[in-house]
């Protein structure tokens, strides 16, 4: 029985899961993406009481890896996409996809990076204070790429900072309560199944708002999906090669390609539940972002471990 509980709370399966029923029950999920902002509100609280600001003390210790974090995942990630996405979905009724890529480029990088990181022997202090404080930053990042790519009459500005508001800075101010030495344990104890489960309540409403346009529209799915594909793999792993020539440590080479390739599908998708409730078009990239993502630390788990076997004088 245990060994049941523990593949159903398996963080694998309850994508897969989120996946399928999204692509099954479809626009029938409706009330779920309408909540999604919320959702995504009770899995940040959840995700962010292990973050303790003390541990940026003196502020010096977080200049480099958040540094390296914002040229990473925005400046490297973000114009990559950005420029792909604008030479070939940037026109007439292919533009709501582009704008669902522009929400991806603003996002802040997925708290997925944390555990991944972790769970490759990365290095978790950089995943830490690299995703957190890109979150925080986000909060004038975000509606500010917005406001310059798309403009005011596609995305309302105080909107989307309402937005983050919701899911990032007041999240972050409850988890500080669920940090008190007499609810620590307790939360630590059902954390991680708020978490995986919390996502499933985002993801599968992400699938199911944009099935109607999976097979309705070929063109624009492999368009995006080739783009994603190319920065994650080519630019991702591309970085993660180049880099280790450099003598680079291992354990950050591990969470700066993880902080690189992993974007908020979640909240990207959020902001297109609540700006673009109609048009399913521009969830479409979120929902391709969350499967790829899977595949990628996939791959680069794989990769990971070919190297050690077969390059293990460099790995050391």
């Amino acid at each position: 029985m245990h060994t049941i509980l523990r593949f159903l709370n398996h963080r694998d399966f309850v994508l897969t899961l989120a996946l399928v029923l999204g692509f099954v029950l479809g626009e029938r999920l409706k009330l779920l993406a309408e909540l999604s902002v919320y959702s995504l509100g009770v899995v940040m609280v959840f995700a962010t009481s292990g973050f303790s600001f003390s541990n940026w003390w003196p502020l010096r210790k977080v200049v480099a890896p958040i540094g390296w974090s914002v040229l990473l995942n925005y400046l490297v990630f973000g114009l990559v996409v950005f420029v792909l996405g604008w030479l070939l979905l940037d026109t007439g009724d292919y533009r709501p996809f582009f704008v669902g890529m522009v929400l991806l480029i603003a996002s802040p990088p997925g708290p997925s990076v944390v555990p991944f990181a972790t769970m490759l022997k990365g290095d978790s202090n950089f995943a830490i204070t690299g995703v957190f404080g890109l979150h925080l930053l986000a909060m004038p990042i975000a509606p500010l790429i917005l406001l310059l790519v798309l403009g005011q009459t596609v995305i309302e500005p105080m909107g989307i900072f309402l937005i983050m508001l919701k899911t990032i800075f007041i999240p972050l101010l409850v988890s500080r309560v669920l940090r008190h030495r007499r609810l620590i344990t307790g939360v630590k104890k059902i954390k991680d199944g708020v978490i995986k489960w919390g996502f499933f309540l985002v993801i599968a409403p992400i699938m199911g708002m944009s099935s109607r346009v999976l097979f309705s529209e070929p063109y624009p799915l492999l368009i995006i999906t080739a783009i994603f594909l190319f920065a994650m793999f080519v630019v991702g792993l591309g970085y993660f090669m180049v880099m280790r020539t450099k003598g680079f440590a291992q354990p950050f080479l591990i969470s700066s390609t993880l902080m690189l390739t992993t974007k908020s599908s979640a909240f990207a998708a959020v902001v297109a539940f609540s700006f673009f409730a109609d048009d399913p078009r521009v969830a479409l990239p979120a929902a391709i972002v969350s499967v790829l993502v899977t595949l990628f630390v996939v791959v680069f788990s794989f990769l990971l471990r070919y190297q050690k076997t077969i390059f293990s004088k460099t790995v050391d």
